[in-house]
């Protein structure tokens, strides 16, 4: 049982779902001797000659042609998570029908797993940026699907956590895609920002935000004829990395291809700076596009959204965010909203381009 619930208070929606308890956890008991780490390689379900414990695939990238389908022999696999926070069949919450005090929805979407690579200790920073390149396609063919499959759907968001501080509960390097029939409340916060900028100033907000970051240079950690990476002025997290494209598009799926090359060149990098500063860091990766329309004409499902994006909807520049967990969040963070970082930016941008 999914199901959705927001906070009068905050606006905030919460997905409620309890199957989710029963997922396996590489980390729940520790892995620390080279035995027990072999024991979780050998059980690891999203390990090659493991298929048949995994939902069958939608997707598999660099499988001979010939070969069945759910074998071995892939170098990127997706297929949907076996324990979703969302449902592709609408199920009405169990309690009471929706009051002011208490909202609540059907969790209704997708949620799909993407096995990075075949190989069980091979992280993110381990992959070439030819690999990095595959992977970017392949979740842009998946979030299309996402988009086609659930019309109801507002947002898909696509995310990766390494390390158990990051959420992860597999160590085998994985990417995840949820789409969800509301916007998240982070994303209306930026969709209203890039809108109050660009009234304000006539320009987008993140194009501005290269400019002077280019000029002030103290926060850029790499760049390329495509992209810019930066240590964010306010960031919630030490080391937290924002990966901006230089040409303005609302998402992912409208790069062409030397764009792609050069974000997973650039993301190779971003990913062994941290790396290297911080061995073994656990991190989240995740990926923010604009939000989408209901495909069956309900607009955003947001009464703030539908008002801000009446005439404004290409006013999103969409980009990602490496979002280290090298400490736990605590009272102030979880009652306020606030973050505490030790780490000013333009130190943790020095650290993280010196080679």
């Amino acid at each position: 049982m999914s199901f959705m619930r927001q906070d009068a208070l905050t606006g905030r929606w919460v997905a409620v779902a309890a199957g989710r308890q029963a997922r396996p956890n590489d980390f729940r008991q520790g892995v620390e001797s080279h035995a027990k780490r072999k024991s979780v390689e050998e059980n690891c379900p999203f390990c090659p000659g493991h298929e048949a414990q995994t939902p069958a695939e939608v997707f598999v990238f660099g499988r001979e042609e010939t070969a069945s389908a759910n074998s071995q022999g892939w170098k990127i696999r997706a297929f949907p998570n076996k324990y979703p926070a969302m449902l592709p069949t609408a199920e009405s919450p169990i309690h009471a029908a929706p009051s002011l005090l208490t909202p609540s929805g059907a969790a209704q979407g997708g949620h799909e797993v993407l096995v990075c690579s075949p190989y069980h200790d091979q992280g993110l920073a381990d992959l070439s940026a030819e690999h990095l390149n595959e992977l970017l396609r392949a979740i842009n063919i998946r979030n299309q699907a996402m988009q086609d499959s659930f019309p109801d759907s507002r947002y898909v968001l696509t995310f990766g956590n390494q390390g158990p501080m990051a959420g992860a509960t597999l160590a085998h390097s994985h990417m995840q895609m949820i789409s969800t029939p509301v916007v998240p409340a982070m994303v209306v916060d930026k969709q209203e920002n890039f809108i109050r900028h660009r009234e304000n100033t006539g320009h987008c907000l993140l194009c501005d935000l290269i400019q002077n970051e280019e000029r002030d240079n103290t926060r850029v950690i790499a760049s390329n004829s495509s992209w810019l990476v930066v240590a964010p002025w306010a960031s919630r997290f030490a080391f937290e990395m924002r990966l901006i494209p230089r040409r303005c598009k609302t998402g992912m799926q409208f790069c062409n291809a030397q764009e792609l090359i050069d974000l997973a060149d650039i993301l190779s990098f971003s990913l062994n700076r941290l790396e290297s500063v911080n061995s073994g860091a656990n991190f989240n990766l995740v990926i923010h596009n604009a939000p989408v329309a209901s495909r069956n004409g309900c607009g955003y499902g947001n009464e703030r959204l539908d008002a801000l994006l009446k005439d404004q909807a290409d006013n999103f520049h969409w980009h990602l965010e490496i979002l280290p967990r090298l400490s736990r969040m605590a009272g102030f963070e979880t009652g306020t909203g606030f973050a505490i970082n030790s780490v000013p930016a333009e130190e943790a941008a020095a650290a993280l381009r010196k080679q």
